[in-house]
């Protein structure tokens, strides 16, 4: 079951939102987000803008690390940098990024991720991400 992003008390007016971002799966150090492609996620040539990508492997290095266990709700964090590698490129329907935990500390963590072409299981870009809890 997949859940658009909706933190408590926003009206759906958000980034993520915005960008029909959906987190299928959610759990302490993991995330997989999914979002089905429209024309204003594409450039010009018709493949998922870059700038997509990045936005992706943000958001799923964010919410890596930001699963709380015991109440089942997300932290409050903030991207402090963030480093994309883009190694492949899509037409296709859908595109996935997943997110990991790759060390959490009082007040920064740190996560790896990855979109893919669901479709043909192809690597479209790996990341790193710093972010602070608030």
């Amino acid at each position: 079951m997949t859940q658009i992003f909706m933190p408590e008390g926003q009206d759906g007016q958000h980034f993520e939102s915005f960008m029909a971002f959906e987190r299928v799966e959610w759990q302490e150090g993991f995330v997989r987000i999914r979002v089905t492609l429209g024309p204003q996620h594409r450039n010009r040539q018709g493949f998922v803008h870059g700038g997509v990508i990045g936005a992706l492997l943000d958001s799923a290095g964010m919410f890596a690390g930001t699963f709380d266990p015991v109440t089942g709700r997300g932290k409050a964090a903030v991207t402090v940098s963030t480093a994309c590698q883009y190694i492949g490129a899509t037409k296709g329907e859908t595109i996935e990024a997943t997110g990991q935990l790759t060390r959490a500390g009082r007040s920064l963590y740190f996560s790896d991720a990855r979109v893919i072409d669901p479709e043909t299981g192809a690597v479209l870009a790996s990341g790193q991400g710093t972010y602070k809890y608030r």
